[in-house]
């Protein structure tokens, strides 16, 4: 009777600690459904909240655009979170020019830009496939970050990127564009070749890791991590 009962709270624990880990194998998987509905909920729907390329963040009132887009951004990281069962929806859906959000475009003057559906399923595949970039990125003459694209420059676009990969896992890909970047020549924005032979040790490493645990490295990309006033 004790070992049953003994039995019963190692459960309880089991699950208890299971419904807190967004990992746990009792956690419901999304769906190839739930991830079209995640991707509609990128939309927004209200206007871009101005008409120019790009605005100056005092020209606008963040506090309220945060609010508008708090669902895009809970969809996103759903989306970003469970990233090898929605690369496919993602990838379908790169073409799609409907407005999802505003943000601050990094490495330039800080000043706000618009980013499209499309875009956004974008920006989650090169942030989860392409994780070489965290090496080879480097700014520019104006401090603007530059970093070659394997899925853009050398595949010439996600479709074709994706055409006959639809079956490796994301292991596999992340494998494929690190091992790519191990071959370039220094590019330019690197200023010495001890530099880039640094950048490359830290590939081969990530490399190794990846073939070490045939697990992919993991990402963690989310909306909004930077704010203005």
């Amino acid at each position: 009777m004790k070992y049953l009962v003994a039995v019963g709270m190692l459960a309880a624990i089991v699950a208890f600690l299971d419904a807190g880990d967004p990992t746990s194998s009792n956690k419901k998987r999304l769906t190839a459904a739930d991830c079209e509905r995640l991707v509609r909920q990128l939309a927004n729907p209200n206007k871009p909240p101005f008409k120019e390329a790009y605005v100056f963040p005092h020209k606008l009132d963040a506090r309220k655009i945060m609010k508008q887009q708090e669902k895009i951004r809970e969809a996103y990281n759903t989306l970003s979170d469970n990233f090898e069962l929605s690369l496919p929806i993602l990838v379908k859906h790169t073409d799609d020019g409907r407005f999802s959000y505003v943000h601050e475009d990094v490495g330039t003057s800080g000043v706000i830009v618009k980013a499209s559906v499309g875009k956004a399923c974008y920006r989650m595949i090169k942030s989860h496939v392409e994780v070489y970039r965290r090496e080879v990125t480097r700014p520019d003459f104006a401090f603007i970050p530059r970093c070659p694209s394997f899925i853009m420059e050398e595949c010439r676009g996600v479709k074709k990127w994706w055409k006959g990969r639809e079956k490796k896992t994301l292991a596999e890909l992340q494998l494929e564009g690190i091992e790519w970047a191990l071959k370039l020549k220094k590019p330019e924005h690197f200023e010495s070749d001890d530099e880039w032979t640094k950048a490359k040790k830290a590939l081969r490493k990530m490399a190794a890791d990846i073939r070490a645990s045939n697990k992919p490295l993991k990402v963690e990309d989310h909306l909004f991590p930077e704010s203005w006033k």
